[in-house]
């Protein structure tokens, strides 16, 4: 089995498995990736759930202590349920069964995955596709630079464009993306190793 943090490849004869929470290549935010997280996110449904039960009190009670108590406990109960249920990264598996002459990829993620099915033979290449992403508004990236300086904030990689190489099967002209990495290395591998075990 190989392993990095956002991909595993499994080999279990006779099927080859590639699972990850890296497969789209897209603009991110600082805002959203420094503070909007599935963390924060929990945290907040966490709180919400937490307030409704104090809310729900002091609608038919005087609150006190024993009711601060238990919305703590509500709040520690309800963030990691949430981390792991409702704002769990969505996961993307590829399996390429060499018995059944088949390849399936699934999206599993919390609420409506999917899952297609192809013939092993239909598999015309899988290949390496590069995309470069720059910032859309570098006005607004110079202005926000300006800010953080001034608070004596730096954030790393801020404004920068991103490379992202993709893994990609193709079928008769259809095509997949089942791995994007920010190194061309790291999506070499994982291609070597697949192709290893599958005759394309």
């Amino acid at each position: 089995m190989n392993e990095s943090e956002t991909y595993r490849v499994e080999i279990e004869d006779p099927r080859v498995t590639l699972k990850t929470t890296s497969f789209k290549a897209e603009r991110g935010s600082v805002l959203h990736s420094g503070i909007f997280n599935r963390e924060f996110s929990s945290s907040f449904v966490a709180v919400a759930v937490a307030a409704a039960v104090l809310a729900f009190f002091a609608l038919r009670h005087e609150l006190h202590l024993l009711h601060y108590v238990v919305a703590v406990a509500v709040f520690i109960v309800v963030l990691p349920l949430a981390r792991i249920y409702l704002f769990k990264e969505p996961c993307l598996e590829t399996v390429f069964d060499l018995d059944a002459e088949s390849v399936s990829i699934t999206l599993r993620k919390p609420f409506g995955g999917k899952s297609i099915k192809r013939p092993l033979d239909s598999l015309d290449d899988i290949r390496i596709s590069h995309i470069r992403i720059e910032p859309e508004n570098p006005d607004a990236v110079t202005f926000v630079k300006k800010i953080s300086l001034q608070h004596g904030t730096v954030i790393p990689g801020f404004g920068e464009g991103k490379d992202f190489y993709s893994v990609e099967l193709r079928f008769d002209g259809e095509g997949f993306v089942i791995l994007t990495t920010g190194t061309e290395s790291e999506a070499k591998a994982v291609v070597d190793q697949l192709r290893r075990y599958i005759d394309v």
